[in-house]
């Protein structure tokens, strides 16, 4: 085994050169009930063939039952999903798998149940430009539901091999998000330094 100890080429003086490896790309704070959510590729900072993984983070509502916010990539809709997924209210917990039409990024139960209480996610998408189909690893929590809080991970493949260069988040029954849902997506860049 080799144990590289030199000091790192981005470190000069002991000052850490190498920049921040998260980059803000897009940040949606909806204002009034919106169905959907949609980013894209563009140019500049917003151009994700420069990254490595995008990551999302949501607060979200949903406006009138209890469901998801999914992601989908590049308009794909269709149950090309695989998905494996532990989640818990605290006393029972549910571990599912099969196909589904997206990403999970949260669970939000029902606008009146939650009052104002927001669930929270973040979701990495890793590899977003190789040829493979695309991993994504969601956490949430914060949810109030019916039957107390919920908490869970969830891991998905989206079996498209293609570079991401859209992402849709919708209701996963396509009801409208909940006023002051706030979306965030930042690119991870690789690390452009010498072994």
């Amino acid at each position: 085994m080799t144990v590289n100890t030199a000091t790192p080429d981005y470190v000069v003086d002991g000052v850490l050169t190498d920049g921040e490896a998260w980059v803000p790309l897009q940040t949606t704070i909806l204002t009034s009930d919106t169905v959907g959510v949609t980013w894209t590729s563009s140019t500049g900072a917003n151009d994700w063939s420069q990254y490595m993984d995008l990551v999302v983070i949501a607060y979200s509502q949903s406006t009138t039952t209890a469901n998801g916010v999914i992601m989908q990539f590049n308009n794909d809709a269709t149950s090309t999903y695989l998905f494996q997924d532990f989640y818990t209210n605290g006393s029972n917990g549910v571990a599912d798998s099969g196909t589904t039409k997206g990403c999970y990024v949260l669970w939000s139960d029902k606008y009146a149940t939650q009052n104002n209480t927001y669930a929270a996610g973040i979701a990495r998408i890793y590899d977003i430009n190789s040829g493979k189909y695309k991993s994504v690893m969601s956490k949430f929590s914060g949810v109030r539901g019916a039957a107390g809080g919920y908490g869970g991970i969830l891991g998905t493949v989206s079996q498209k091999p293609e570079a991401i260069t859209e992402i849709d988040l919708v209701d996963f029954s396509a009801n409208a998000f909940g006023d002051e849902s706030r979306y965030d997506l930042f690119g991870i860049l690789p690390r452009m330094v010498t072994a």
